[in-house]
This record gives structure tokens, C-alpha cells and sequence, in this order.
């Protein structure tokens, strides 16, 4: 039976066009509305035909369409969120004059690139370079800390409450619903709202003239309400007060680095020449013995977002990677090549049993260029269902996606502009790439096939299609290797001894304290509640705030050590679980005159000092910036304070009278498996105890685990579309064992009547395949290898790649190979051979 048809009599009538030497029969514009006619019968044709083919095959067709649906979705999704990433920070008009200043530590602080500069570097580049047209200063409150704010009724915790200078409403395109931009900070102790903060705070009442308080000790009034910045903006204040109206706008120096500085250039400026300009400040304002940066590094502001994983005290939320980025593209290109792949290979699998339907076209008077149209209108017809079935499964799997990719994408993302062009030119790529080989191939089918007097040649279409295999099968290998071990880092991380002990720790925020005399009585409620093993206060939870400071030896002051210190008492050895190497802990509390500074410090430390056991420094005295005459007290085992991406540096525990850093938080060991009811009561005690404020807490072993959260969103989307990788590899793979089966119908028929077995047929059938997933797993090996130990390399403590890893990817794609193939090479090795040879 032919299943392919075409109406020749179309594509081959002349009407419309005068012979030589004859006259016209009919008018220019007839002639022209004939033609056109035509052409859209003759269109109408090929797509009917197609949809013929279609649905007379529609094992092939449901197979194509649901992996080219997998991939479109797939695609599409992926896209949209690389777009949303890539659109940061570009909504605003200046957007291309607007740079983020960071700065370059000297070699003793590690080369390290920062985003934060000293407060007085923004006034200092407009006074002294001319292209500079404006800056502003962000500084979140208290360094980022968690606050406690008060409404007249209400206690709340805020995260998003920043100083600023006033241009920064021009700079980044605030716009006001409540106030304006010009008079917003006209008045001292102002601050200004997001519509988000001010519903949070007020409902649905006017913010404007109300008072906050904030932590107990400060006010504010409410003075402009502006609508919230974009969820695609770095900038992401929720509250904004003048800068200059705390010690931060007015007590600035070049000795600290605590301000992010943005920069508007004058359009046109020259920004290595400005940068050359700042760079001179350096020089000119900080003496070489304490300088510890060396340069300044003006940022533009579209790249803050994707380019900053690696600069350190950002204050933006909003953090991405263009790693991430060209990630997602690949894996969107990834599975779209295979779905489309799957399509050329079921295609070309069927050309011998299509291949009379293209011989009687051509005895019709077909040729080359019509057949190539119908070829191409059957695969635009096909795709285009798989479009609009891959594009709603968007919306509907969107919240899915968006919890695996860890990206806020927004379902009005899906059908921007953007995003409906790329679904346009998705289509057309996809019918050409993957209309492309089965068309060409199958046009040049000779009308000699009807007669049995030309046999299909099969080498080059089977090479072809043997290299489309093994391609989708190597990058579904690639692809399983780098998600056991990406799982195994993630693993490691999070079982390894970071020389404490984060779990049974829970956070309380006790900035709000209005004296002392409120915190130790929380203490020592607390102590009182079982399941409380101990509690202290302390400056920061680990790798959080702490200060950025230095310590050197005490016989002289040339060099120094930069080290991590957090203001504590001496319950922190026991309520952290450290492993003291020598001495003993920092005192819990000093006497009143006590004008000395005491040290708990780790290995680190003590080997910049010199000091070759823990024992030597006990008792010995070392200079640091909060006093001159500091004493080492006892030293612990080095431990991890931020990420294993980091190495270990110096870190310093301290006591002194003279405190220059508050206690924020109230560290708790606890020991219950009543959760739930241990924190009710904890937030008993502590509003009993802390009146007026906010109750805040954070696990601890919670807030180590968010420091992976890119990896964990990393591992999640490699995983998830690995599996709809090698999903889509093995519809196609399906099919074409169906269409091969097929084909080779009379050969099993002939070996069962000579004495083959069903399981010796099976593998004959099955080989084939196993070779070729054999070849991708020697491909895939060493690429996979080089992706992931390139990965590796972002973590100062990792795995080692091991072989089992790889074992493991191939054996999947083994069984997965065999459990597709299978199934046909059985019901194809039982069939009777009486009926196969019979069909022939």
C-alpha cells in the first residue's frame, strides 16, 4: 500500500501563463489571482498529505511529536529563565553610564576582589574626576543584620533596610506613589518605602508621616512610599533612609571598607581613564603601610549580577552566575538536538517502507523540489503540533521548573515578546534541522523502487543514523556522570567535619535588646528550660558579619594577618562544640577595670605567628585592631567558617571591656526531640524578656546548607533533565528498534525456519545498539571527566573523581538501551515464521 501521495497534476499545470507567441486569455491581474489560488491549493495539498502520513503512522508520529514536545518545553522554559538572568539590571535608562566600583585587596589580603569601598572613595571620585556625573553609597543597616522593627502595635523583622544618598532615586529610576524623589529625605530621620514594606507595615492605609521604630533606639518617618523595584533589578531595597543622617554619612575615612559605591559616567566617558583617576586617589590618600587595597575596579552595572559569585560583601540578594546561564542553554540546545535528532533517525529508519509512496510521485511527474516541499511541510505539520502541546506544558510545569532552577520565573515571562519570537524561530529551525536529512535523502529515492530493479542503499543513512545515536547517548551519559558527581560533592559538603558542630544551634536575634539587663535575663531564663545545653552571645553566627580585621605580631608592626573576629563570651567554645588543641576558653566575663583584650584563636593564627605547637602561644601576647596588647588564652583546631569553596583563613574569638562590635545574636545548643515545642517556648521567654521587639531565629546547620544553594539547584536541574534527556534518547531509540524489527521481518523468519533461537535473534537485534551506547560511553568518558573536574575547581575541598562514577553512567544507559530494544527483539524473535515469509 502506498502512504505517501501526491497530486502532481498542481505542481505540474501551466495555467496562468501564455505559451510564446500566444495571446493572453485573460487579464495581468486574473493571471495573478489564478497563480495565487493555485499556490494555496497546492500548499493545501502538502499539508494534507502530510497529515495523511501522519496519522497513518501513528506509533512514529506519537513517539516524534511527544519528544520534540519534551524538548520544545524543555527549550523554551530553560530559555526563558537564561533570558530573565541575562535582563538584569537593564530597565533602567542610564543603565549603560552606571558602573559599580569595587576594589582589589593588596596580596597579604589574598588578591581578593570586593564590592564594598570606604565611604569617603564616592565623594572623593566627584570631587576630584570630572566624568563623573553622580554616585550614591548603599550600606544595609547594622552590616546586614537581621532588625527588629516597631510599628505603633506591631514588631517586625526586616532584612531589606538600607542608608542611602539621596541620588540614588534618580540614579535607579524610583518611582514614588507616596511623596516625591526631590523632598523625600528633605527632612532629618526619613525613610521612604517600598509598596511591598509599606503593606507589610500598614496594610492598606497611607505610610506617609508614620514613625518606625527600629531596634528600640532609633526613629524614622515615613516620607515617600515608591512602587517595588523589579525582581530583575541587583538593587533590591525594601527600605531607604539618608545615609547622611547616621554616623555612616558623616564619620567616613579610607581605613575601612564597608560601602557599596555605584558611579553615573557621563555619557561617552572614557572608563579606563576614570579608573586611572581613581586608582591615583589610592596613592594619594593612603600612606603604603596601611594600604590594603591597591586598586579600584569600575564594574558595569548590567554585568553585577552574573559576574559577581566570586567578589565578596555584596549587599544584593540577587546573585547569579553566567555559569548557570550557559548551563541552561546548553541543556535547553541539549535536549531539543535529541528530540530532533529522534525525528531524522525514525524518519530515515522508515525511507525503504515510504520509499514506493516517493516512486509513484515521481512516475506522477514529481520531482526533486516538490518532494523536498512535501518532506518539509510533513515535518513543519508535525512540529508545530509539538510546539503548541510543549509550549502549554510550560505553564503548567512552570512552578516545577522554578523550584528546581532556583530562578523566579514568572508565568507573563512565557509569553513575552522574546519568548513568542524564539517559539517562531524555534519552529522553523526545528523543521529545517530536523526535516533536513530524511527530506534530501528520501527525494533522491529512484522511481526504479516500484520495480523491485533498485535496492535502498542503506550505508550512508546508516552511518548517519548510527552517529545520530551515538551522539544523543554520549551527552546522556555526560550528563549522568556529572549528576552522580555533582550529588557526591553536595554529599561531601555537607557530611564533612568542619570542626564544629552546626546542628542542635538555633540563632535569636537580640540586637533589639534595650540594655544588658534584658539579654542576661533571657540567658538565664533559658538555662532554667530543658533541652537547653548552652547559650551565648555572640557578634555573628559563623561566616556571616563578623569583622574584616588584622593581627600581628607583637615584637613588630611591619606585617599583619587578616583575620576573621567575632565579639563573644566563653560559653562559645562549648555551645559551638570547638576542638581545643591548648589553653582554654576566652573568660566568660571581665571585671570592671579589665583593660585587656583576650583571644581564642585557631591554628591558623598561631602559624602566621610563629609559633610551631598550640601550647607555645598560650599566654603570649599579639597586636590586633582591637587592642594593641592582645592575649592568646587558647586555640582551637581550624575550622570552616564559610564555605568549602573558601580556603580556612585566621579567625579570631574576643572578649574585651571596650567592645567595638555588638553581640547580635543569642547562639543556643539544645538537646529535644519536641522541636517545635522547645522554639514556642524559646519565643515565650524571649518576648517575656525582650519586650518590644521582633522574634527572629535561623538553624544553623539551615543556614550552612543555603550557602549551597546554587549547587543544590545545580545538581536538581542537571538531574531532572538528564532523566527527560535520556527519556527523549529512548523514545527515539524505541521507535527506530520498532522500524528496524520491521525491516528485518523476512531475515528473522528465515533464521527461525533455519534454527535460530529466540534469545540468538533477540541479541542479533539488540547488538547493533549495545555497540553503539559502547562507542557513546568511550566518548562521553573523557568529556565528562574534564566538565567535572573544571567544576571541582570552585571548591577549595572536593571529591576525587573516581572511576565507579563512570561505570555506573554506563551501565544506565546499557540497561536503558536494552530495556527500549528489548521488547521489540522479543515479540519480532517469537513471531511465526510462516506468516513474516508469507507477508514477503
Amino acid at each position: 500500500m502506498c502512504h505517501s501521495s501526491f497530486n502532481y497534476s498542481l505542481s505540474n499545470d501551466k495555467s496562468g501563463f501564455s505559451e510564446p507567441g500566444e495571446k493572453p486569455a485573460v487579464g495581468i491581474n486574473n493571471e495573478l489571482n489564478i497563480g495565487h489560488q493555485r499556490i494555496d491549493a497546492m500548499i493545501n495539498n502538502f499539508i494534507k498529505t502530510a497529515w495523511r502520513n501522519i496519522t497513518a503512522n501513528k506509533l512514529f508520529a506519537t513517539l516524534n511529536i511527544a519528544g520534540l514536545a519534551i524538548g520544545i518545553c524543555v527549550c523554551i522554559t530553560l530559555f526563558a529563565c537564561a533570558s530573565y538572568e541575562l535582563s538584569f539590571d537593564r530597565m533602567y535608562k542610564n543603565s549603560k553610564d552606571i558602573y559599580r566600583v569595587n576594589l582589589q585587596s593588596s596580596p597579604e589580603y589574598n588578591s581578593k576582589v570586593w564590592a564594598q569601598l570606604p565611604g569617603i572613595a564616592g565623594p572623593a571620585f566627584i570631587q576630584n574626576i570630572p566624568q563623573v556625573k553622580a554616585m550614591t553609597r548603599l550600606l544595609k543597616h547594622d552590616f546586614g543584620a537581621i532588625i527588629s522593627l516597631k510599628t505603633d502595635d506591631k514588631n517586625f523583622s526586616e532584612k531589606g533596610l538600607y542608608m542611602a544618598d539621596s541620588s540614588i532615586f534618580g540614579m535607579f529610576d524610583f518611582k514614588f506613589t507616596e511623596g516625591n524623589a526631590q523632598t523625600v529625605f528633605a527632612h532629618p530621620k526619613s525613610v521612604v518605602l517600598s509598596e511591598s514594606a509599606k503593606e507589610r507595615l500598614y496594610g492598606k492605609e497611607p505610610a506617609f508621616g508614620k514613625i518606625i521604630y527600629v531596634e528600640n533606639k532609633d526613629t524614622l518617618q515615613v516620607s515617600g512610599v515608591y512602587k517595588d523595584l523589579p525582581q530583575n533589578s541587583t538593587i533590591d531595597c525594601d527600605m531607604v533612609y539618608n545615609i547622611m543622617d547616621s554616623w555612616a554619612g558623616k564619620d567616613v575615612y579610607w581605613g575601612n571598607s564597608s560601602y557599596e559605591t555605584y558611579c553615573l559616567l557621563r555619557p561617552g566617558a572614557d572608563v579606563e581613564r576614570v579608573q586611572k583617576q581613581a586608582n591615583a586617589l589610592i596613592d594619594k590618600n593612603i600612606a603604603k603601610k596601611n594600604k590594603f587595597f591597591t586598586k579600584f575596579l569600575f564594574q558595569p552595572l548590567a554585568d553585577i549580577h552574573l559576574y559577581s559569585a566570586d567578589i565578596r560583601a555584596g549587599f544584593s540578594s540577587r546573585i547569579g552566575s553566567v555559569g548557570t546561564v550557559k548551563a541552561l542553554l546548553l541543556l535547553s540546545l541539549l535536549v531539543l538536538a535529541i528530540a530532533c535528532i529522534n525525528y531524522m533517525n525514525l524518519a530515515t529508519a522508515r525511507s525503504e517502507k515510504r520509499a514506493k509512496g516517493v516512486g509513484v510521485n515521481k512516475v506522477l511527474g514529481a520531482d526533486k523540489r516538490h518532494l523536498l516541499a512535501l518532506f518539509y511541510t510533513e515535518t513543519a505539520v508535525l512540529s508545530f503540533v509539538a510546539i503548541i502541546i510543549g509550549y502549554l506544558a510550560c505553564f503548567v510545569l512552570q512552578p516545577f521548573f522554578q523550584d528546581i532552577t532556583g530562578i523566579g520565573l514568572r508565568p507573563s515571562a512565557l509569553s513575552a515578546t522574546p519568548i513568542l519570537c524564539g517559539l517562531l524561530l524555534t519552529w522553523v529551525v526545528v523543521t529545517l534541522l530536523a526535516g533536513s536529512y530524511p527530506a534530501f535523502s528520501m527525494s533522491r529515492i529512484s522511481p526504479l523502487v516500484l520495480m523491485n530493479k533498485l535496492k535502498m542503499k542503506h550505508s550512508a543513512a546508516d552511518l548517519i543514523r548510527k552517529s545520530l545515536v551515538v551522539f544523543q547517548f554520549a551527552s546522556s551519559i555526560i550528563l549522568i556522570i556529572s549528576v552522580i558527581l555533582i550529588l557526591q560533592q553536595i554529599r561531601y559538603i555537607r557530611n564533612k567535619d568542619l570542626g564544629y558542630n552546626p546542628k542542635g544551634i538555633v540563632s535569636v536575634s537580640i540586637k533589639a535588646a534595650q540594655n544588658k539587663q534584658q539579654v542576661a535575663s533571657f540567658i538565664n531564663d533559658l538555662q532554667k528550660m530543658t533541652g537547653v545545653e548552652s547559650a551565648s552571645p555572640s557578634q555573628s553566627i559563623p561566616g556571616d558579619i563578623e569583622s574584616g580585621k588584622s593581627i600581628r605580631k607583637y615584637t613588630t608592626d611591619k606585617d599583619r594577618f587578616p583575620v576573621r573576629t567575632c565579639n563573644t563570651e566563653g560559653s562559645i567554645l562549648k555551645t559551638m562544640q570547638l576542638k581545643l588543641l591548648a589553653g582554654n576558653t576566652i573568660p566568660q566575663t571581665l571585671a570592671a577595670g579589665d583593660t585587656n583584650c583576650y583571644l581564642l584563636v585557631n591554628e591558623s593564627v598561631i602559624k602566621y605567628l610563629g609559633y610551631k605547637t598550640p601550647q607555645d602561644a598560650i599566654g603570649r601576647y599579639a597586636s590586633t585592631e582591637m587592642h594593641p596588647r592582645s592575649i592568646i588564652t587558647g586555640v582551637v583546631k581550624d575550622f570552616n567558617y564559610e564555605s568549602l569553596k573558601n580556603d580556612i583563613g585566621g579567625y579570631v574569638y574576643y572578649i574585651t571591656n571596650k567592645r567595638t562590635e555588638p553581640l547580635n545574636t543569642l547562639l543556643i545548643r539544645y538537646n529535644t526531640r519536641a522541636l517545635s515545642f522547645f522554639m514556642q517556648q524559646v519565643q515565650n521567654t524571649f518576648k517575656a524578656d525582650v519586650p518590644n521587639s521582633s522574634f527572629d531565629y535561623e538553624f544553623l546547620d539551615t543556614h550552612i546548607q543555603n550557602l549551597y544553594a546554587s549547587e543544590q539547584h545545580t545538581a536538581r536541574t542537571a538531574t531532572v533533565f538528564s532523566i527527560l534527556a535520556i527519556f527523549v534518547a529512548c523514545l527515539g531509540l524505541f521507535g527506530l528498534a520498532a522500524s528496524i524489527a520491521e525491516q528485518r521481518t523476512r531475515e528473522i523468519g528465515i533464521r527461525k525456519v533455519l534454527g535460530a533461537s529466540v534469545p540468538g535473534i533477540a541479541r542479533l537485534l539488540t547488538g547493533d545498539f549495545l555497540k553503539l551506547v559502547l562507542i557513546s560511553i568511550v566518548i562521553a568518558s573523557p568529556i565528562a571527566w574534564y566538565m567535572i573536574n573544571k567544576w571541582l575547581t570552585g571548591f577549595s575541598y572536593r571529591i576525587h573523581v573516581g572511576l565507579w562514577a563512570f561505570i555506573i553512567a554506563g551501565l544506565t544507559a546499557v540497561v536503558f538501551a536494552l530495556l527500549t530494544t528489548s521488547s521489540h527483539a522479543i515479540k519480532a524473535a517469537l513471531a511465526n515464521p510462516v506468516k513474516s515469509l508469507r507477508s514477503e
